[in-house]
This record gives C-alpha cells, sequence and structure tokens, in this order.
C-alpha cells in the first residue's frame, strides 16, 4: 500500500493540484514558493492529525479565492493504492474508505476544513451586505467556529473515518526548522526512553515463548537483587527520625509512622540513560556537544527505530501498518558528501520495506536529487497564470530502446552539477569547457546575468545533447509531455562544417570530414554541408518544439567557439597576437570571399590553430582579461547572444 496521489484545493499557494506520488521515495523540489512545504502540510493534515502544526489559520486559505459569497473550504484528499509489497493488514485497515475495489484496489481519506451549516447560513447574510473588499474581513470573524473533518471513501458520501483506523497510519515528521537535540538527549525523552524500553533485551526476540520467558525472568530477578541493595543503602542513610519526630509534633503518627520502602524499576534506570558520542580517540561527548548535522542523522536513525518498534508485533493490536516519514530539507547542518550518502541509505531502506513505508522528502539539494535518481523527483513549477503544477522528469521516458537509453544516460550523469538544471529558471548547454568558462563573462559583457536569471549552465558532449532535451518535452512521444519540466532550454553548439570528396567516398561509407568554412565551395569534386550531421541531427530531433532550441552560428562564415571569436574580433589584440597561421590557407580558401573575409578567416583559422590542446587554458586567460571594470570591448556573436536572451527571457527592445 502506498499514497499514490493527492488532491489539494483552495490551500495556500495551490487553487487546485493534484499530485501524484511513487510507491517508497519522493523527492518533491522546486523554486521558494512553489509548495513544496505546503505539500508536507496536506499529508500531515491527514495522517498526523496530532502535530500542532495541523492548526489552520486565515491564511492558509489560497489568496486568488474571489467569490466569498459562499464561506471557503479547504478540501484534501489522498488516495491510497495496493502495490508489490501490500501486508494482510493493509486491506482490513482501509476497508471501510475502499472507492475501487478491484486490483489494484484505491482507498480515500478526505481532510475538509469548513464553516458548519448553521453557521453558514449566518455568513451569507452578513457577507452579502458588505462591500467586495470588506469580504475577508467577515471571513476572519467567522474563522473561529470553522471545524475539520477526516472523511473515509467517496467524500460525497460525507463518512467520518474510524479513528481506530486512523490510527494505524503513523506519520512522523521531521520540519526543516529543527531542534533534534532536546528529542534525544536522554531517556526521560518520550522517544528515546520508547526506543530503549523496546529494545532492551532485543536479542532474546527469536527464541520460542517458554525460553524468552525464562530468560526474561532471570534477567529480572538479577536486576531487582542488584537495585535492591542501591534502595537500601539509599534508605539506611535518611535519618526518619527527624521526619517521625515532625509527624509526631502534627499529630500524623496517630495514623501510624511513615517509614520509606521502594523499588527500583528498569524504566527509571533508561530515565536517566543519556546518549553520549563515543569519538575514535575513546574520548565521550555528549550528544549535545556533537555536531548539529551528525546529531540530525542520529535523530533520523532513532526515527526509524522508532518505525521498527510501532510495527512490531510485540505491539499487538496497537501496532501501526503503514509508517510514513515526512522530511523537510534534510541537507540542513549536512556536508554535500553526507547528504548524498544520507539519501542513499534512505532510499535502500525504504526500497526494503524494513522501516518506513514511503518517504516524502523536499529539498533545494542537488546532492540529493543527484543520490536518488530520475524516477523518486517529483517539480513543482508555476505557469504563467501562477498555477502550480507537478512535473515528473523520469516519465518523460517511454517504454521505447530509445527512451530508456537515455533515460539511463541522463541519470549516470545526473552529479551535482548537472541536477541543478532540475532547480533552475532556465538551461543552457553548452558543449565544451571553454563555453563553461567564458558564457557568463560573455553574458556579462552582454548586460545579461546568468546568475540572477537562475540559469543553470551545462556542459554536456556534442553527441548527447538528445538525451537531455527529453527531460524538457522535445524529441518524447506526445501523451509524455505533460510530465516534462517547463523551462526554456538553450543548445548552443559549434557548426562544425564537414565536407566529403564524392569521387573517393562513392559507396564507402559517409565520407565526411571536418572543414573550414572558408573552404566550403571552392572545390567541384567534394560535397559540402555547412553544419555537422549531429547538428543537423539534433535540428530534427527538437523540430519546432518551442520551449527547446538550437544556437549555432548558421551565417555560413562559423565552426567553433574559438574561431568564432576571433572571426567577429579579428583586429583585438588578444586574437591577432596569438596566431599559428595555417599553412595550406591560400589553397583552401574559396575565391568568391572578399578580401575582409579572407583577413578575418586567416586571424580565425590561425587563432583555431593556435588553441588546439589548450582551449581551456586560453578560455581562463581570455576570461580574466574580459572581467575587470573598463575592460577591452569584445564582439559576442550573434548566435550566442540570441541564447542568452532566450534563457534569460529577455526581448529584443530590453537588450542594450
Amino acid at each position: 500500500m502506498y499514497i499514490s496521489k493527492i488532491e489539494i484545493e483552495n490551500f495556500r499557494c495551490f487553487r487546485t493540484a493534484e499530485i501524484e506520488f511513487n510507491p517508497g521515495m519522493n523527492v518533491i523540489i522546486g523554486s521558494n514558493n512553489a509548495g513544496k512545504t505546503t505539500v508536507i502540510k496536506a499529508l500531515e493534515l491527514i495522517f498526523n492529525r496530532n502535530n500542532t502544526r495541523s492548526t489552520l489559520s486565515l491564511d492558509d486559505f489560497n489568496k486568488s479565492i474571489s467569490d466569498l459569497s459562499e464561506p471557503p473550504e479547504i478540501t484534501i484528499t489522498a488516495t491510497l493504492c495496493s502495490s508489490e509489497n501490500n501486508t494482510e493488514d493493509d486491506k482490513a485497515v482501509v476497508a471501510s474508505w475502499l472507492t475501487k475495489l478491484d486490483s489494484p484496489w484505491e482507498a480515500k481519506l478526505t481532510y475538509k476544513f469548513f464553516l458548519p451549516e448553521k453557521n453558514a447560513e449566518r455568513y451569507r447574510e452578513e457577507i452579502s451586505q458588505v462591500y467586495e473588499e470588506n469580504r475577508w474581513e467577515i471571513l476572519e470573524k467567522y474563522f473561529p467556529m470553522y471545524v475539520s473533518r477526516i472523511l473515509g471513501g467517496n467524500p460525497d458520501n460525507n463518512l467520518r473515518a474510524d479513528v481506530e483506523y486512523l490510527d494505524k497510519i503513523h506519520c512522523e515528521t521531521l520540519n526543516a526548522l529543527r531542534d533534534v537535540d532536546s528529542h534525544m538527549a536522554s531517556g526521560r525523552n518520550s522517544l528515546l526512553k520508547q526506543i530503549l524500553l523496546h529494545f532492551k533485551d532485543y536479542g532474546i526476540e527469536k527464541d520460542s515463548d517458554e525460553i524468552r520467558f525464562e530468560k526474561n525472568q532471570k534477567a529480572k530477578e538479577e536486576f531487582h537483587s542488584s537495585t535492591k541493595k542501591v534502595v537500601s543503602n539509599i534508605v539506611d542513610r535518611i535519618q526518619t527520625e527527624e521526619i517521625l519526630k515532625l509527624a509526631k509534633e502534627t499529630g500524623a503518627i496517630i495514623g501510624g509512622s511513615p517509614g520509606l520502602k521502594g523499588r527500583l524499576e528498569e524504566a527509571d534506570v533508561l530515565s536517566i540513560l543519556n546518549l553520549i558520542i563515543r569519538t575514535h580517540t575513546n574520548i565521550e561527548v555528549p550528544i549535545s556537544n556533537n555536531g548539529m548535522g551528525y546529531n540530525n542523522l542520529i535523530y533520523i536513525s532513532l526515527i526509524l527505530a522508532k518505525f521498527k518498534m510501532i510495527t512490531s508485533k510485540n505491539q499487538g493490536e496497537n501496532a501501526k501498518v503503514f509508517p510514513v516519514l515526512l522530511i523537510e530539507e534534510p541537507e540542513a547542518h549536512l556536508h554535500p558528501s553526507l547528504q548524498y550518502n544520507f539519501l542513499k541509505f534512505l532510499k535502500e531502506e525504504v526500497d526494503k520495506q524494513e522501516h518506513s513505508r514511503q518517504i516524502f522528502i523536499t529539498t533545494h539539494s542537488t546532492q540529493i536529487t543527484s543520490a536518488v535518481g530520475l524516477d523518486p523527483i517529483i517539480c513543482l513549477e508555476a505557469d504563467n497564470d501562477a498555477k502550480v503544477q507537478a512535473k515528473y522528469p523520469a516519465r518523460v521516458f517511454s517504454n521505447s530502446k530509445d527512451d530508456q537509453k537515455s533515460k539511463r544516460y541522463v541519470e549516470r550523469f545526473l552529479d551535482a552539477t548537472k541536477s541543478a538544471m532540475l532547480f533552475s529558471q532556465s538551461v543552457l548547454f553548452v558543449e565544451g569547457m571553454a563555453e563553461l568558462m567564458l558564457y557568463p563573462v560573455l553574458a556579462e559583457k552582454c548586460r545579461f546575468d546568468l546568475d540572477r536569471s537562475h540559469v543553470s549552465l551545462i556542459k554536456v558532449d556534442s553527441s548527447t545533447f538528445k538525451h537531455f532535451i527529453k527531460l524538457f518535452g522535445a524529441n518524447v512521444e506526445e501523451e509524455c509531455i505533460i510530465y516534462a519540466l517547463n523551462k526554456n532550454v538553450a543548445c548552443v553548439t559549434d557548426a562544425d562544417p564537414i565536407k566529403k570528396n564524392e569521387l573517393i567516398t562513392k559507396g564507402k561509407g559517409s565520407g565526411w570530414n571536418a572543414c573550414w568554412p572558408f573552404e566550403i565551395g571552392s572545390q567541384e569534386t567534394f560535397k559540402y554541408n555547412n553544419i555537422s550531421n549531429n547538428l543537423k541531427s539534433l535540428i530534427g530531433l527538437i523540430g519546432d518544439y518551442e520551449r527547446v532550441k538550437v544556437f549555432y552560428n548558421d551565417s555560413g562564415y562559423g565552426k567553433t567557439l574559438e574561431y568564432d571569436l576571433a572571426w567577429e574580433n579579428s583586429e583585438t589584440d588578444f586574437f591577432k597576437e596569438n596566431v599559428k597561421e595555417l599553412e595550406e590557407f591560400d589553397e583552401l580558401i574559396n575565391s568568391n570571399w572578399t578580401a575582409e573575409e579572407q583577413e578575418k578567416a586567416k586571424v580565425a583559422s590561425g587563432f583555431l590553430q593556435y588553441a588546439e590542446g589548450k582551449k581551456g587554458e586560453l578560455a581562463f586567460e581570455l576570461a580574466d582579461i574580459l572581467k575587470p571594470i573598463g575592460s577591452p570591448i569584445i564582439c559576442v556573436p550573434q548566435y550566442i547572444v540570441d541564447a542568452f536572451k532566450w534563457v534569460c527571457f529577455k526581448r529584443e527592445d530590453e537588450v542594450q
């Protein structure tokens, strides 16, 4: 069993929303105010009713509600669905909430926050007599009269869910702002004490009932024999004569002489136990002095231990059936490598279904998304009308062989850098280290700010653009586009013109080889193409898909970034001084090119020749030259400027 879907109406940033979940792990990402915390809160309202955060305020109503003539309601419906990991008790718990009996069966729980009808009549009367701008004041007046209910089954039937079965579902929340130290400092704390009691004598759990009973009895006898001496020692040290003297004076002794007697129980000893950290050098440190990040990990391990305890058969009829863990921003206080390893651990735990049946995580961490792969990721995005929608990157890939190959490729390379594309406003794909270093500087020269525009700059190989563009809806099956991330994506790539000698290569494979732009059309026996086969294929794959565009030098003069920069800035010292002349230039140049074009081509080809083997070094050097205020003016190729406009959402009239 798992929570397969939640439908939210009129709650916080959601006017209406439907979010589907995965069995096991769910990682919810999105920009600030996209609704990540609201989803956690919505789950709490249904499954964690004892939490103090379940109290609502007037601000929890969605502010886009325009018609207040009827008292607004907040409605949250969770659908529970059968899965491969069903237990015998799952269907028994949800039996009265079932809305679909066939396999896979479905059950529903609905949280409703509403104004009872007896108060609603007076509300309608009063609100009809005030101006539109004063209607929220009337709602505020009636807000204390609002009540909440959890309904089971079809919400139209208005049947309350049985509390006995609701209690079989246990939901634990680890908030973004958390003080875990106070929850686990000593056995006096309920969480730690419960766990210590449960795992006491845990080693004999697999023994037969008879042997376990004997071992328990023996352990208790030994404990009481030892503690009897402790209690006796304390009693002997107390001056009871003074107490008796006072009792005589008050007359209390007439009813009998007071004395002292006591018995130390195991639970009493557990209450005085404190968690400590023993370092590698055997130094003992109180848990309160341990790092916050490590304490967070220890606390979550205690929560998982609690899940094991509350689902144990030792709990009898009180055992929980469906434990759920909600974690907001687990990256808080955790080093990046700890984030990655921790999420790997959580994913393995929930996949094994040994502790938590389902985990929901909200995060801003690229380390975390890198650790879990694509399947668990749910991205919340607001459309142009500010309506929040859920997107599912893994679902853009169909079951076709090509799509599954692309998915595996993307997941392998979804490291901390590349997973940033899931969080950004838009994505700029480039194909070299030089581009990675130079584009932020070139963008600044053109008065674009990639950081402030939340642009993710990602380096991929020229032949692998085809895998990544599917995340954003390009080259996917029609029915999968609805799951794609809704971002502007620019693929900026080299033109890399090619040629082949038709006399030599006829019937011997493709025969295409790289060539210079200036030699296109210079020899009749050669066939030329202004762009490479990879680029031609990429253009065909994207087609006219509106959110993903390819940018390249289509002027007929382009080749690579280094060549194009040198061409546009052939009079600039940096490019003129770093030239290794091409020996065969005069033999290859198309005679139809003008003298100016030939001079530009000579500098551009010479610079590219010089840059071979040290493109990164030259890019770094050029970036250093261009960064300072008052640095030389440089002409940025138009296709790169157009790419900046696209990912920064700039119109022509906004660019100076």
